[in-house]
């Protein structure tokens, strides 16, 4: 009855321990996977320069000619 026993252990012992053990992958398989898409690069915004209807900026010198008076703010008579 005693080698009943230990034989019945060792069948479970056994089988456990092959249920264990995962054959191993195959290459195949688990290369089959697509690479990770890089993610995808925001788009900066076009820049657009427009011209600017303001007129230049007011710079004061000794001698000034009409247009630049007129740029400062003067009133000029004709």
């Amino acid at each position: 009855m005693t080698t009943l026993r230990m034989f019945a252990a060792v069948l479970i012992a056994l089988s456990g321990l092959a249920a264990a053990q995962e054959p191993p992958k195959p290459a195949a398989e688990a290369e089959t996977k697509p690479p990770p898409k890089p993610p995808a690069e925001a788009k900066a915004p076009v820049l657009q320069i427009e011209k600017s209807d303001k007129p230049a900026d007011c710079v004061i010198k000794p001698v000034m000619t009409d247009d630049e008076l007129r740029a400062c703010g003067a009133r000029i008579a004709k």
